[in-house]
C-alpha cells in the first residue's frame, strides 16, 4: 500500500508540510483545500513542488455537503463541485475526496445521493479524475462505509469509489465484517487515525480527539489487516487533526506518522522486541551521590563492581542492576549538569539490537558521548537506551571494563524491577507513547487521569508482550502538579520513579530506616476501611510502616515509597496476583509528596 499523509495533519506553510512528508519517506500527500489558500504561489506550483520533493499528490480534500441537497440548491452544488474538480486538476491531484453530507436539511434519499454522485463522477471523468466518497459518523444519513458503498454501487461509475475512514467507521460502529461485501478495487483511499477511547460518540469527533494510529485504542491495525486480506493495495493516508500534535514541528509529526504506519503494518504491538531491563544508569555527583548510596544501601543493594577506567559502580540486588555514574565527562555527566541526580539511561535486553537501531535512525545509531561500547538510541523526548542482547555481566564491556569490588551481594530482599514511570512535557507525551509502541512494540492501556492536589496528571501504561517491562507515561498541563514540578527541576523527559518487587513487603519495611519511607496522610488507612474488608491488625501494620494497598479481580497489591532525591524516588511492591500498577493510590502518593515539597520550600498554592 502506498503510504501517504494529509497536509491537514500539520501546521505551518504547505511547502514545509510537503518537504517533511517527503523527508520522512511518505510516497504521497493529500492536499487540504485551506492549505492552498495560504500557499505563496499558484495551484500549479503545488504539483511542481511535490514533484521536486519526489512525492505524489494523492487527493484534494475535501468537497463537503454536496449530495442529496434540496432541489433548489442542486445547481449551485454542481457548479461548486466543478470548481473543486478544476482545482484538483491544477494541483495534480488524481482524486477529489467528497465527504458525506452533514447538513440537517440533506435528503434521506439514497437514490438522489447516488444520482448526484454519478453526475459528479461523469464531470470528473471528463477531466481524467476520480471521486472518493467518504462516510462520516457525523453525517446526516451516510455514517458507515457500508451505507456509502450501497450508494456507490447505485451510482455505477468506475471512477467513483470509497474512502474508508478508521475513526468514522469505528464511531459508527461499523464492523470489519462489512468489508467482505465491498469490492477492494472500488476502495480508492483509506484514512487512518486513532482515538483515546474504544467507543466514540460522534459528537466528540473534534480535532482534540484524533490521534496517530497507536496513540489511542481503536483497532486500527485490525482494520488495516482486514483491508490487506481483502486485496486492497491503494493509498493509506494518515489523517489527524489534533491541536497537540499540530503544535509539533512538521518533521517530528511526519516521523511519528511513519512510525504509526510501521506499528499498524506490524499488527499493533505487543511483541517481545524488548525482553527485560538489563540495568539503570543513574547520573550523580557530590552530596546527592552520597545520599543515593545511603538510599541504595538501606534498600538492600550492594556495590559489587567498579569500572576500571571510569567513576562508575555497579550496585546489585536480585535481578536488578544499577550503574551509578559519577564520571566528570560523557553522556551521563551531561545529564547531570542539565538535571542533577537522575536516571540518565536505561539498558534494555533486546532480541535484535541492530534491528531496533534501524527503526530509529535507519542504521546502528549512536548518541553523542555515549559510554560502554553498546548500541544506543534516543527517544523523541531525549530518553537514552542502551541495547544489550545478553545479561549485563555477559557483555564484553562489563567483562573487560569492570573489576569486582570488596563487597559481596547480601541476601536479596528485592527481586526485580516491577515497573517504572516517566514524566513528559505535554507536547511530547504522544510522541513518546508512539515511540514505545512502534519502536519497542509495546502494548498500551487506555488513558487514565490521576488527580494531583494541584491539578490532573494524564497517564498511559505501556508494556512489552511478556509483561516483564511495564511503565507509566505521565504528563500534566498544570504547573504546580508533582509531575510538572519534577519536569521543571530536571528539564528532560526524566524517569521519576522505579518500583522494585519483593515477596514480603512487611518484613522489608520493618528493616527500612523510619525516615526513608514517604509519610502517608493520616487518614489514608482509615479510608481503607471504607473500601476493603481488611483485618484490623493488617491495617495497623500498614499504618505504622507507611504501606499502601489496592486490590483488583486478580489479587492484592502492597506498596511503599521512599523519600525523593531531586524528585527521583523508589517504590517497593508486593504483587499477589494483582495486574495493575497501583493507580488508585497515585493521588495519595502525589499528595504526600506535595506536602513534603511545600514544607521544604515554604510553598503554598492555595
Amino acid at each position: 500500500m502506498l503510504r501517504a499523509i494529509s497536509s491537514l495533519s500539520f501546521s505551518g506553510p504547505l511547502e514545509h508540510k510537503i518537504a517533511a512528508a517527503a523527508e520522512a519517506g511518505f510516497a504521497g500527500i493529500e492536499i487540504f483545500r485551506e492549505d492552498i489558500v495560504g500557499f505563496d504561489g499558484a495551484p500549479e506550483d503545488v504539483a511542481r513542488l511535490a514533484a521536486e520533493n519526489g512525492i505524489a499528490v494523492v487527493s484534494l480534500q475535501s468537497l463537503r455537503d454536496f449530495e442529496a441537497l434540496p432541489e433548489g440548491e442542486r445547481g449551485w452544488a454542481m457548479e461548486r463541485a466543478g470548481r473543486f474538480l478544476d482545482l484538483a486538476g491544477r494541483i495534480g491531484a488524481p482524486m477529489l475526496v467528497v465527504c458525506a453530507n452533514t447538513r440537517a436539511d440533506a435528503l434521506a434519499d439514497p437514490e438522489r445521493a447516488a444520482s448526484d454522485l454519478a453526475a459528479l463522477a461523469d464531470m470528473a471523468a471528463a477531466r481524467g479524475l476520480k471521486i472518493g466518497y467518504e462516510a462520516l459518523a457525523s453525517s446526516a444519513h451516510v455514517r458507515s462505509y457500508a451505507e456509502a458503498w450501497a450508494i456507490v454501487e447505485k451510482a455505477a461509475r468506475p471512477n467513483l469509489g470509497l474512502v474508508v475512514n478508521a475513526v468514522h467507521s469505528f464511531a459508527a460502529d461499523a464492523g470489519l465484517a462489512a468489508l467482505e461485501g465491498i469490492d477492494p478495487d472500488r476502495i480508492f483511499l483509506v484514512h487512518l487515525a486513532d482515538a483515546p477511547i474504544t467507543r466514540i460518540d460522534q459528537r466528540l469527533l473534534t480535532e482534540a480527539f484524533r490521534l496517530l494510529p497507536g496513540q489511542g485504542n481503536l483497532p486500527v491495525a485490525a482494520l488495516h489487516a482486514a483491508l490487506a486480506r481483502r486485496g486492497y493495495r491503494g493509498p493509506v493516508s494518515v489523517e489527524v487533526f489534533n491541536e497537540q500534535i499540530r503544535a509539533l514541528k512538521p518533521a517530528l509529526i511526519a516521523k511519528d506518522a511513519m512510525r504509526a504506519l510501521d506499528l499498524v503494518e506490524g499488527g499493533g504491538g505487543g511483541g517481545d522486541a524488548v525482553l527485560d531491563i538489563a540495568f539503570l544508569e543513574i547520573a550523580c555527583q557530590g552530596e546527592d551521590a552520597q545520599e543515593l548510596r545511603d538510599v541504595l544501601s538501606a534498600l538492600g543493594f550492594t556495590l559489587t563492581h567498579r569500572a576500571k577506567d571510569a567513576d562508575v559502580a555497579l550496585w546489585r540486588q536480585g535481578d536488578i542492576r544499577l550503574l551509578v555514574n559519577e564520571a566528570r565527562s560523557g553522556l551521563a555527566h551531561s545529564f547531570y549538569l542539565m538535571q542533577g541526580l537522575s536516571v540518565s539511561a536505561l539498558g534494555l535486553r533486546v532480541a535484535d539490537a541492530a534491528a531496533l537501531a534501524r527503526k530509529v535512525d535507519g542504521d546502528a545509531a549512536a548518541a553523542e558521548g555515549a559510554s560502554y561500547g553498546l548500541p544506543v538510541i534516543r527517544g523523541p523526548a531525549g530518553s537514552v537506551f542502551y541495547l544489550l542482547e545478553e545479561a549485563l555481566e555477559d557483555t564484553a564491556f562489563f567483562r573487560d571494563g569492570f573489576a569486582a569490588a570488596v563487597h559481596e551481594p547480601v541476601e536479596s530482599r528485592l527481586t526485580r524491577i516491577d515497573h517504572f514511570a516517566q514524566a513528559l512535557r505535554p507536547n511530547l507525551f504522544l510522541s513518546e507513547l508512539l515511540f514505545w509502541r512502534a519502536v519497542f512494540g509495546f502494548g498500551s492501556e487506555e488513558q487514565r487521569d490521576v488527580l494531583d492536589p494541584h491539578g490532573t496528571v494524564r497517564s498511559r501504561v505501556v508494556a512489552n508482550g511478556n509483561g516483564r517491562v511495564r511503565m507509566s507515561l505521565n504528563s500534566s498541563q498544570e504547573a504546580a502538579t508533582t509531575t510538572r514540578r519534577f519536569l521543571e527541576r530536571t528539564g528532560l523527559a526524566a524517569y521519576h520513579h522505579f518500583a522494585f518487587a519483593c515477596d514480603d513487603i512487611f518484613a522489608f519495611a520493618r528493616g527500612l530506616p523510619r525516615d526513608m519511607a514517604l509519610e502517608l496522610p493520616a487518614n489514608y488507612h482509615d479510608d481503607l476501611h471504607l473500601r476493603f474488608d481488611l483485618p484490623a491488625d493488617t491495617v495497623a501494620a500498614m499504618r505504622d510502616l507507611n504501606i499502601l494497598y489496592d486490590r483488583d479481580e486478580a489479587g492484592a497489591y502492597f506498596q511503599l515509597y521512599t523519600r525523593a532525591i531531586n524528585g527521583l524516588f523508589f517504590e517497593v511492591v508486593q504483587r499477589d496476583g494483582y495486574r495493575g500498577l497501583g493507580a488508585a493510590n497515585a493521588a495519595v502518593r502525589m499528595l504526600a509528596q506535595a506536602r513534603v515539597y511545600e514544607s521544604e520550600h515554604a510553598f503554598d498554592t492555595y
